[in-house]
Formats: structure tokens, C-alpha cells, sequence
């Protein structure tokens, strides 16, 4: 098992290269087999059909959250800015440059700061937070500002590939979500649903995130549950290939080399035997691939008043 992207290259370019590992790589052949991984990894992500692993995720839905968006962990839902101040022993009070950089609520963090420190107020340029500095003298802090939609949670395990099911828990009780396409949601129903227990889930793929929207809106706290497969973040030359499973190994080392191979003008190292041995790996993928796009749910009730009333709305 290669435990780096980078022992994971060099492997890969002992089928395409005689000379490996005697020769050793040179010029961009690293750069240029790290980009092609992460254009198949995407590539496989179109269908969800060559990720083969599913997983559950799940996220609080509290008022007023009627959508959940699928993101990159990376994706930006703060804002940091760092100033050094002077801070005062059992103080809660310091002055900045500038206040109208900065909003009540914001996180502090730094030498002197208690943790889960926050902005109380801002008077000016003077700042009070919800604890006493610690420290007399200079300290760099940092201030972080909140920048999430209040409508939405977020669940930062990549963009959603392929969703196989959906459900709220409230209380122990499961209520099965039912999708329904992004078509049908807008020819049938308001974008602006009352809220009660929603029943349906309407995804919107999007470049960098998938939005996914509650009909009706939810009247309550909920727990949100999906399962699918999700978009893998890009590799570097350090990383790990520990987000795929072991048996997907072999099968991605043989399709980065057939693709590294047509980019490095070296069609001719791809042979039939190799040919053979990656379409016989690609049929084991797909037979372990966990595909369904449909969501089980009770049609029947849909919203009416007996359902209605067993969820307590």
C-alpha cells in the first residue's frame, strides 16, 4: 500500500516507465500525475458511479434553516482578521486601529485571551469582550467573524456526488425524505414554503457546492440525515490516500497510469495486457459501487392532516 500521493506516483509510473525505478522522475512528472488524480477523482464524481464508498452525514436544522448546502471543508463560512493590541491584566477592555472592522459576537483568540472569548461590545475604537485578558502587554489576536447564511446548515464532507436516501429524526421518530427534481419542485410548489414537517428534499447542484432545500420548511428542531458519496478533496504530494478504501488502490493506480501515459507522449507503454487488467479492475469498482438515486418515502400521506398531526405540528 503506498501510504504518500507521491510513493502512490512513483509506483504508478513503474507500468508506463521500463527505466523505473532506475530512473528516477524528473521534470514535471510528479505535477503532472498529482493533476491527473485529481481530474479523474473529479471525473468520477459526475455520476457518483466510481466512488464507490457511501456515507452518512448528518447536521442540526434549526429555525430559520430551510436549506442544507454541501460543501468542501475548505468552503468559506468565516472571516479572520489579525491586529496586535495591548492587553491589561483582568481587563476585558483594549483599543484597535479600526472598530468598524470588526462586529459584536466575533470569536477572539490569541496570547492573554480565555478561550471562547467573543466581542461583548464596540464603542469606537475600543473593544470589550466576555472575558478578562490574562496577560499585560502586546498580543497578536485574532478576530474571527461568523459570515454563514442564518437560513442554512452546513455539512463540510465535499460536494455531494450522488445522494442515495434522506430523513429528519425528531424525538426518535424517523421521517423519510422524498426527492423530488429540481423541475418538478419549480412548476409545482412556491420557493417560499410555510413552514411544518417537510416531506420532500430538492437538490441544486451548483460549481462549488450542492443546495439542498426542505419543502415546506422546517416548524422545528431537526435532525438531518443523508447518505451519499461525496466529491474528494484534491491531493497533494503529501497526502495520504486514507479517504479511498485499500481495494480501490489497484483500480486508480491503473487508470492514473493509462491517462499519465497519453499526456507524457507514451501511448505505446499502454498495452492491451494493461488495457485488460484496468477494465476487468473498473468492472470490480463499479460491482462495489453503492448507487441508487431514488429516496423511499410514504407517497401516499404526503402532507396530510393524520401525518401532520403524528409529528406534532
Amino acid at each position: 500500500m503506498a501510504s504518500t500521493v507521491r510513493e502512490f506516483i512513483y509506483q504508478m509510473y513503474r507500468l508506463i516507465s521500463a527505466g523505473n525505478p532506475v530512473i528516477p522522475l524528473h521534470g514535471d512528472d510528479e505535477k503532472l500525475a498529482i493533476r491527473v488524480m485529481n481530474q479523474i477523482l473529479k471525473s468520477y464524481a459526475s455520476s457518483g458511479l466510481m466512488l464507490t464508498i457511501a456515507k452518512t452525514v448528518t447536521v442540526d436544522i434549526n429555525l430559520p434553516q430551510k436549506e442544507v448546502y454541501f460543501t468542501d471543508p475548505d468552503y468559506p463560512t468565516e472571516t479572520t482578521l489579525t491586529e496586535t493590541v495591548a492587553l491589561t491584566t483582568s481587563s476585558p477592555s483594549f483599543t484597535v486601529t479600526n472598530g468598524s472592522l470588526y462586529f459584536v459576537g466575533d470569536l477572539v483568540t490569541g496570547n492573554g485571551i480565555p478561550a471562547l472569548s467573543s466581542i461583548e461590545s464596540i464603542v469606537s475604537n475600543t473593544i470589550t469582550l466576555t472575558a478578562d485578558a490574562t496577560i499585560t502587554g502586546a498580543s497578536l489576536l485574532t478576530f474571527t467573524h461568523d459570515i454563514r447564511d442564518p437560513n442554512v446548515a452546513y455539512i463540510k464532507e465535499g460536494r455531494l456526488a450522488n445522494l442515495d436516501n434522506a430523513w429528519l429524526e425528531l424525538s426518535g421518530v424517523t421521517y423519510p425524505l422524498i426527492d423530488k427534481s429540481r423541475d418538478e419542485f419549480l412548476a409545482a410548489w412556491k420557493y417560499e414554503p410555510l413552514q411544518g414537517l417537510p416531506r420532500f428534499l430538492i437538490t441544486f447542484p451548483e460549481t462549488k457546492i450542492v443546495r439542498a432545500q426542505l419543502y415546506p420548511a422546517p416548524s422545528q428542531f431537526y435532525t438531518f440525515f443523508a447518505r451519499g458519496k461525496f466529491q474528494k478533496v484534491i491531493l497533494t504530494s503529501n497526502d495520504t490516500l486514507d479517504g479511498l478504501p485499500d481495494y480501490f488502490e489497484l483500480f486508480f493506480l491503473y487508470a492514473v497510469a493509462k491517462y499519465v501515459s497519453k499526456f507524457k507522449a507514451r501511448g505505446s507503454a499502454w498495452t492491451p495486457d494493461l488495457e485488460a487488467d484496468y477494465r476487468e479492475l473498473k468492472d470490480n469498482m463499479e460491482a462495489a459501487s453503492e448507487v441508487n438515486l431514488s429516496i423511499e418515502g410514504d407517497q401516499q400521506s404526503l402532507l396530510n392532516g393524520a401525518w401532520r398531526v403524528r409529528a406534532g405540528i
